[in-house]
């Protein structure tokens, strides 16, 4: 499982609905038209929907989900693209939905870090992290000219540590928005789930 793989799918399903359009999805189909593969893609409905305990939920933003007639045998899912998205910065007007999946990845991975440690982390700190969420490689072109822009856009905020190196601190309205209510889910290390049993179908119809 992989979060670039959410971050596509959430970018397909935002590009295919019009604000306040709703469409009903089977796991396959998504597969065919983005190369994510169908269980998945299940996978991640599963967890937008708090459909198994032992997975903490995921969120959608700017799109609502639900299993759509779940007393049938078909996996399908309702998604609802919403009339209007949700302001990250209320004064600056960037809104969640005008971050890349990476910025908005970074700003998660600062304010679970500020939660779990106390402290505000720096660049070579979100470098290591992301690196591991992501599964590869994160380089500091991709790093730092992000944290620059999320400055520029009042969801960031520089302290400086010392003469070479800055701390990055999330601002209050930043976190008002992108508040974790489980932060260890932001780095779990998805392990192998028997996804047969989650969904049984894959999301095909039967």
């Amino acid at each position: 499982m992989s979060y670039n793989n959410l971050d596509t799918l959430l970018a397909f399903l935002r590009e295919d609905l019009e604000p306040g359009q709703d469409r009903i999805y089977y796991a396959k189909n998504i597969s065919n038209r983005t190369d994510i593969d169908g269980k998945e893609v299940g996978y991640w409905f599963s967890r937008a929907v708090g459909l198994y305990p032992q997975w903490d939920s995921v969120e959608f933003d700017g799109l609502e989900v639900e299993r759509y007639r779940p007393e049938t045998k078909a996996t399908r899912w309702r998604v609802t693209r919403l009339e209007e998205d949700v302001r990250l910065v209320a004064d600056g007007g960037v809104r969640w939905l005008d971050l890349t999946g990476f910025q908005q990845q970074l700003v998660k991975a600062v304010i679970e870090f500020e939660n779990e440690q106390g402290e505000s982390p720096y660049g070579v700190q979100m470098k290591r992290a992301l690196s591991e969420r992501y599964g590869h490689e994160v380089t500091n072109a991709q790093v730092y000219p992000n944290i620059d822009d999320l400055v520029e856009m009042n969801v960031f905020e520089r302290e400086p540590l010392d003469r070479r190196t800055n701390a990055v601190q999330s601002t209050p309205l930043a976190r008002r928005r992108c508040s974790l209510e489980r932060p260890s889910d932001q780095w779990l290390t998805l392990l192998v789930v028997d996804l047969t049993e989650a969904v049984a179908d894959g999301g095909e119809e039967r």
